[in-house]
């Protein structure tokens, strides 16, 4: 088996630790603030709050979420604001 040499040892490190290095670089990316409403109160089907939220907001995301006691459902829309 050959030798390893030194000087192989620090370039191998040298080549780990940049390639280590440029995985950390943070992406500058357009991050969009989301926001969110509240349609109605209670008694949320999701088809109905899609159509809803979707005819007010045209690009929203929508969601039944459930009560504190977990017996009724208020439709949320969520959408770039």
């Amino acid at each position: 088996m050959a030798s390893f040499s030194l000087f192989r040892f620090i370039l191998l490190a040298l080549v780990f630790s940049v390639a280590l290095n440029n995985q950390n670089v943070p992406q500058a990316y357009a991050q969009e603030k989301i926001c969110q409403e509240q349609l109605y109160r209670s008694g949320c089907t999701l088809s109905d709050c899609w159509e809803k939220c979707f005819n007010k907001h045209h690009d929203a995301g929508h969601s039944c979420v459930a009560n504190v006691a977990g017996t009724d459902y208020a439709c949320y829309c969520f959408f770039n604001c």
